[in-house]
């Protein structure tokens, strides 16, 4: 009567102690529900695959629904399992990070647990699993299963020698992480990782270790975060999440450096960097470079994220400021050929970096002009008796044909000029 009422809405996690198969209706699995409820027609994981509750019953009577705490018969088709479980609830997880509790019976001289033999039983339900050992530090171990087990965080395993005579329970073992990361191949990186579970655990003790989890993942862990989603489901460690603006700054600035040519940083290139698991969490990050730092505003372009003031390099500079002094001696509206181009090192590429960085107006491929020469392309045809033709119009901008159409086709997208008919424009307000 003294322990917590059962959550009637907790993941099921049901451990067969006993699995039979009846003649014409399939398997049978008896257990303990500790929590949570389960109903004729629910569909639950029986060692990880989807089955549906057939019929239930509870202390041999029949029923539709049963909450724990409830011993219970569930009848599903399937083979034989030894747990069933809510789907998406837990972690089938064979690896776990665990701290020791160490009865009294078995610590050694200095009070302290017992050496650990290289090979465990650990057992949790009905289910009692294989697992090599890797200690951390005095208190804490990393546990390999042999297969996988559904736990949460929190859960309690018992860790037995099988082998040894006497007494043979070692320790019970808390979960703390049910998907630890890997250690890294580094002296002293084992004590380092035991220093990162002395906390309680929870929520916060996970993200400071994975950085990013979604809510699903924590729900999975046995965890409830505190606080709101970084954005759409996501939970960030708030330190982790205090860097990634710099980060971002840096990796779009490093990707320009190394890349000049190209228009910005993708957003997938920079979902890398960051090691970030969703890319709608690069565009919350650069939701808060543009909000919080306006000096190093980034902007999402084309999906790449590109700087504000983003610059060329030397050579592609003098060749774009050559090629606007000779506009500025030949006019606006007289585009430089192909080999001219060529002649200044200004291929596709320089030509698009130098037309985002503004420095250029690039109507068609090949076909560039000086910044600002559509609007005065507008001023002049303005003055034409309207409508016009095209030939008016080349002969007005005292350009070719070959910059003309473009440049008019470029004016109707900019709604600056629209077709009447076939061979006629006019001019529109703005």
């Amino acid at each position: 009567a003294a322990l917590p009422a059962p959550d009637p809405d907790a993941p099921v996690r049901l451990w067969a102690d006993r699995v039979f198969t009846v003649r014409g209706s399939g398997t049978v699995l008896t257990g303990t529900l500790p929590a949570g409820r389960i109903s004729v027609g629910d569909t639950l994981l029986l060692d990880g695959d989807p089955v549906r509750v057939r019929g239930l019953q509870t202390l041999k009577e029949d029923t539709r629904s049963v909450t724990g705490v409830a011993r219970v018969a569930v009848n599903v088709r399937a083979p034989r399992g030894d747990v069933l479980t809510s789907p998406g609830r837990w972690t089938f997880t064979d690896t776990v990070d665990v701290r020791l509790a160490v009865p009294e019976a078995v610590r050694d001289a200095g009070g302290g647990p017992p050496r650990m033999p290289q090979r465990l039983a650990a057992h949790i339900g009905s289910a009692a699993v294989g697992c090599r050992v890797r200690p951390l530090d005095r208190d804490h171990l990393r546990l390999h299963l042999d297969g996988p087990l559904p736990l949460h965080v929190g859960d309690v395993l018992l860790l037995r020698d099988p082998g040894r005579a006497g007494v043979r329970v070692l320790a019970g073992a808390t979960v703390l992480d049910v998907r630890p990361p890997p250690l890294e191949r580094r002296r002293g990186a084992a004590r380092a990782r035991a220093a990162g579970l002395a906390g309680p655990p929870g929520a916060a003790s996970l993200l400071r270790v994975h950085g990013v989890l979604a809510s699903a993942e924590l729900a999975a862990m046995g965890v409830t975060p505190a606080g709101e989603p970084v954005c759409a489901g996501w939970y960030a460690d708030p330190a982790l999440w205090d860097e990634l603006p710099d980060r971002l700054v840096a990796a779009v600035r490093r990707h320009a450096s190394a890349h000049p040519l190209e228009p910005g940083m993708p957003v997938e290139a920079a979902r890398r960097a960051l090691g970030l698991p969703d890319r709608r969490l690069v565009h919350a990050v650069l939701r808060r470079v543009r909000a919080e730092r306006p000096g190093d505003a980034l902007r999402e372009e084309g999906g790449r994220i590109v700087p504000d003031a983003a610059g060329l390099p030397a050579p592609v500079a003098d060749a774009v400021r050559a090629l606007v002094a000779e506009f500025a001696e030949r006019g606006p509206f007289h585009a430089p050929e192909a080999d001219r181009l060529a002649e200044l090192g200004l291929g596709p590429r320089e030509l698009a970096a130098a037309a985002r960085a503004g420095l250029l107006l690039r109507i068609a491929d090949g076909v560039v002009l000086p910044p600002g020469a559509d609007r005065r392309a507008a001023d002049v045809l303005r003055r034409l008796p309207q409508p016009f033709t095209v030939s008016q119009a080349r002969r007005a901008l005292d350009t070719s044909r070959r910059v003309a159409v473009p440049l008019l086709e470029h004016l109707d997208r900019l709604r600056l000029t629209a077709r009447v008919d076939d061979t006629h424009r006019r001019c529109l307000p703005g």
